[in-house]
């Protein structure tokens, strides 16, 4: 039998900042903060070739049932807002615990045929190190990471 390989397509990017399950209050606020919805400093810099963000995004409750119908969740998840800085830019964040972890996962909103979304990969990597920069300040031990989701996710 001959093997066939070909390339991995249709994979996205997924970002996650992860703390201590004793910090998840911290961590839903410092994304909050990261998105510029706290009255902190705004994500307004964001990223994509000659594209940068110039509006402040809206920050909106995302239902977990909606959560569980775009995206294949490891860890429990308990709460899910949707970043938008555009009709069609626009990342949901998935805050997740366990035992000892808690994460917000930052992932592409919109559903498509596009292998990659980059404007919002650039948004979810802009949110997710932003994030990650609000709770090391806070002196809170954070852990950012970066894997792969298929595009139904």
């Amino acid at each position: 039998m001959r093997k066939v390989w070909a390339p991995i397509v249709n994979r996205r990017h997924i970002y996650e900042v992860t703390v201590p399950a004793s910090a998840l209050g911290e961590l839903i606020l410092a994304v909050h903060e990261a998105a510029g919805q706290s009255g902190g400093p705004s994500i307004r810099r964001w990223r994509y070739g000659n594209v940068v963000g110039i509006s402040t995004p809206q920050v909106h409750d995302l239902a977990l049932a909606t959560v569980h119908l775009k995206h294949v969740i490891e860890r429990r998840a308990i709460a899910a807002i949707t970043v938008a800085v555009h009709s069609k830019i626009a990342v949901d964040v998935i805050f997740t615990l366990d035992n000892t972890v808690a994460s917000a996962q930052f992932r592409c909103a919109t559903i498509g045929p596009e292998p990659a979304r980059g404007p919002e990969m650039a948004l979810a990597e802009s949110l997710a190190t932003k994030t990650s920069a609000a709770l090391d300040a806070h002196d809170i031990a954070t852990e950012m990471s970066c894997g792969n989701a298929s595009a139904t996710d």
